[in-house]
Order: C-alpha cells, then structure tokens, then sequence
C-alpha cells in the first residue's frame, strides 16, 4: 500500500473513531508491532521557559478511548513508555496558556514500533497568538485584551465565594475600552482618545483587539445584569493583557456638602454611589507594618476613608461589581487595585504601599522650594496631557487671562461645565448622564494635591497666581487623585508659588 492510500485510509479511520464506532481491524492495524517511548518537552515561546506543571493528554487518533496522562515535572518535561504505535494528539494545559487566552495547545504526532519520539509541545510567539485571535487587526505594536463578565452574586456554597460567570445572552452585553493615541496630521501632533466597543459573547466572553502596547487602558463593561466600574491598568509590554470583569448595580444618592455651607448655598449637593457591596481591609508597609491615616476609596463613587491606628478600614454600602479600589498616604507611592464586590457581602483585601524615594535634606531658601514643587507639578501635568484623558488649561491661558475671573476662564475652556450662580459661584457638570431634581452637582476642587474640608472659593484666586488647570470626568480620573473623585467631575487646580 502507498503512503498516499495509508493516508487517506487513516484519514477515513478517524474520523470513523470520532464517531464512536472505530472498526476492529482499524484499531488492530493502528498499532502493530512493538510499543513505542515519548519523551515529552515543553516550551513557553514568549518567557523561554518550561510550562513546568503543565497536564499532559496523548489520545490515540484511531482509539479515543485509549488516554494516557502526564504531569510535566520542573523542567517541563515528562516520559510515557509502552505507548502502542500509530498517530497520537498531545494536548497540553497550564496557566500561562489560561491568561494568554489560549486555553490548550494541541500537537500531532506519530509512535513507531519499538522506537522512541520526541515531541515538543510549546506557546506560541506574541505575533503568532495575536495573528491568530485578531487576524486582520493585528497590526504592530498592538495586541488584546480578553476576559470573561461575570455577575456580582454569591454562589449557594459559600457566603464569600467570588461572582460566578455570567451567561450572558448574544450580544446582551459589551465591552467599553479607551486609550489614547497620538498622530501627527499635517505637520500637527493630534492627540485624542480612542474608544472601541466589542460584544460580549453568549458564554460571557470577550477580546478586544487592537490595543497598543505599554499604555493606559480604561476598561467597562455594561450588561443585562447591570455595569461594571471603570478598570484602569497599563497594558503589558506583550499585548496579551487577560482582564475579568464583574457586573454590578450602584445607586445615585444626594447629599448635603459636608464642612462648613452658606445658607445661600443650600441647592448644591454632593453626589455618590451607593449598593449593596462593602470592603473592608488592612493599609500596610511592604514589610507588614500598618498604615494609619491612609486615604481609601472607590474611584468615582465619591466614597472614600481614614485608615484608623491599626491600618484598618472599612467601605460599606458600595456599588457591586467590578471598581477601582485607590489608596494613597504621605511619602509612599499611591497605589491602585480592582476589587469585585458582592451583594450583601464585604470584600476583605490588604494593600501594601511602597514607600516613595525621596531627595536627601538639602537647604534653600523658601522661593526656591515653591519652584521646585512647582516644577514637579508642571512636569506631572504634562504627562497628564500627553495621555489626553481630561481638559486642560494651561499657564499661558491663565497668564493671558491676567485680570479676569478663574471661574469664567474654567468655565469658557472646559466643556461640560458652567457657573452656577446660588449666592456664591462654584463649578457644576453642566451635561452627562445624571440630572438631580434637588440642585445642582458640584464639580469637587484639589488645589495643589490637597482637598480641603471647605468648598473652595474660586472666585476669590487671581488668575495669575494659578499655573495649570485640568478637569476629569469621573470615568478619566487619574488614580492618585481618587480621593477626591466625584461623580460630578474634579478639578485639579495647581498654584505658581
């Protein structure tokens, strides 16, 4: 018999077996003769390193019934012997593959009798995966996301146990993904924000292609089952970033401005989210000690915390579903988390802080030190405005607008917010998504990185004594400010001296 005919006659076999009714002489003839070794490699094309611990499947191509189990030891290898000869599929699982989306790979091979193989079973490259998961939308320098929406509800087993997947029906739900990009048109640089919206499959899946590398992703999901916060993260070097999301429902309550209020000012509210979740946790030092006064609260929610002398503390009453849980003390590093919360059920998690470098103790002179924060907070504002996220408003403008009003100046340059006029100035949202019956939303300042009990009164301050301006919606927050995240927008306001 030609090689030609033993092909398409193993061909005709299996998919026979597949079937489940393999003939006799078919599963006689597949293995004649002496069994066969394999020797079993493994690589991770992207890390160079062995899938150490992976589980290892060979099924007989002509036997479905005839399986033999591996577990790859630490140098991702393993060796089955007494393997009947024939045409055999190697498959592979581990958790490298899991968070790169692929699940398992699979490898064809073939035992002669008496005789030994070799068979190598590996990731993919980054190009190859993201070639084949975005196909015409891998372009360079771009990868994707992927994940599964979950819903925020306990399982019957556990009274902590984490949100379950979401079945979500075809196209019931979608993925929201914004990043900036810059181009340069015409001899211009133009900076803007990309948003992409991809559905949500039937088994509560998604990707999302096309997403550069090493950069900053604004990540929400909105379903039948309700809306997830706003995850945001910095995309991985490889551009394959797995990312879950859970579902969740919050609820607008008004309140009145804490500090002191003049009564003229009785029709301004303060806005903030409020569920059925809570989360509850430690602040610590990376060596275990707690944290006391740290700032904790949920990005957009208006919700935030003191960590008492023990580093404790304690968010209840939160919006469920996915959110960005954003931490924050004097001389450490802040530091942002995504925490899923449950109805009816308080989430503990421990945050460690990194503590910030800082300049060995030099003497100046008091004008020098201003300029010299002044300086960081300029440089720190600039890449803010490369990102492109907000609003900005820049010294020139105020340098410009020597003389006039800071509230009419923020007023006129940012879209989205007007002056309202209840005896005293302040900022509001002017439009979005929320309208209150019971007065207007107040836009919340920090001046200088600060947010003082008292509402500001911005039309009080020169206009030359402010360097730069920018403006966020809660969804464009940047983390380190998120004490002072508002569902109504903040302002950060930073002064010249």
């Amino acid at each position: 018999m030609t090689h030609r005919k033993k092909f398409l006659v193993a061909a005709m076999v299996a998919c026979v077996s597949m079937l489940g009714a393999a003939p006799a002489h078919a599963q006689a003839s597949a293995s004649p003769g002496r069994p066969g070794r394999v020797d079993i490699t493994s690589v991770d094309s992207i890390t160079r390193l062995p899938l150490a611990g992976a589980s290892v499947r060979l099924v007989s191509v002509f036997d479905t019934t005839r399986v033999h189990d591996a577990t790859l030891d630490a140098r991702g290898r393993a060796r089955v012997d007494s393997l009947p000869a024939g045409p055999w599929m190697l498959t592979a699982r581990h958790a490298r593959l899991d968070t790169l989306g692929v699940g398992s790979v699979a490898v064809p091979f073939t035992v002669r009798a008496g005789r030994g193989v070799t068979v190598r079973a590996a990731v993919p490259s980054v190009h190859t995966l993201v070639a084949r998961v975005c196909g015409s939308a891998a372009t360079p320098g771009t990868g994707y996301l992927f994940g599964t929406v979950r819903r925020a509800v306990r399982t019957s087993a556990s009274l902590r146990a984490a949100a379950t997947v979401s079945a979500l029906p075809l196209s019931a739900g979608q993925v929201t993904a914004q990043w900036p990009d810059v181009r340069i048109e015409a001899g211009r640089v133009e900076r803007t924000i990309v948003t992409t919206d991809v559905p949500v499959n039937d088994d509560g899946r998604y990707v999302l292609c096309g997403v550069p590398t090493e950069t900053t992703v604004r990540l929400r999901a909105v379903g039948a089952e309700g809306a997830s916060g706003v995850a945001t993260f910095t995309s991985s070097a490889s551009g394959i970033v797995p990312r879950d999301l859970v579902l969740g429902r919050a609820d607008t309550v008004v309140t009145t401005p804490s500090g002191p209020q003049a009564p003229e000012d009785s029709g301004l509210v303060d806005i903030v989210l409020r569920g059925a979740g809570g989360v509850r946790g430690t602040v610590q030092t990376a060596d275990g000690r707690p944290l006391a006064n740290a700032i904790v609260g949920l990005s957009a929610t208006g919700l935030d915390t003191r960590t008492d002398s023990a580093g404790r503390f304690l968010l209840a009453a939160t919006p469920t579903g996915t959110w960005t849980l954003a931490v924050q003390a004097l001389g450490y590093v802040p530091r942002q988390q995504s925490v899923d919360l449950i109805p009816g059920d308080t989430v503990a998690q421990v945050v460690a802080l990194v503590r910030a470098q800082v300049m060995d103790t030099v003497q100046v002179r008091a004008n020098a030190m201003a300029r010299t924060v002044l300086g960081r907070n300029l440089v720190d504002f600039d890449e803010r405005r490369k990102m492109g996220f907000g609003r900005f408003v820049t010294q020139d403008d105020f340098t410009e607008a020597a003389g006039r009003n800071v509230l009419n100046l923020l007023a006129s340059r940012i879209p989205g917010v007007r002056i309202a006029d209840t005896g005293r100035r302040t900022l509001v949202s002017s439009r979005g998504s929320i309208s209150f019956a019971q007065g207007q939303c107040p836009i919340r300042v920090i001046f200088d990185g600060s947010l003082d009990a008292a509402p500001l009164n911005l039309d009080s301050i020169e206009p030359s004594t402010i360097a730069a301006a920018e403006y966020y919606t809660p969804a464009t927050l940047p983390f380190q400010f998120s004490f002072g995240g508002s569902p109504c927008g903040t302002l950060l306001l930073w002064s010249r001296w």
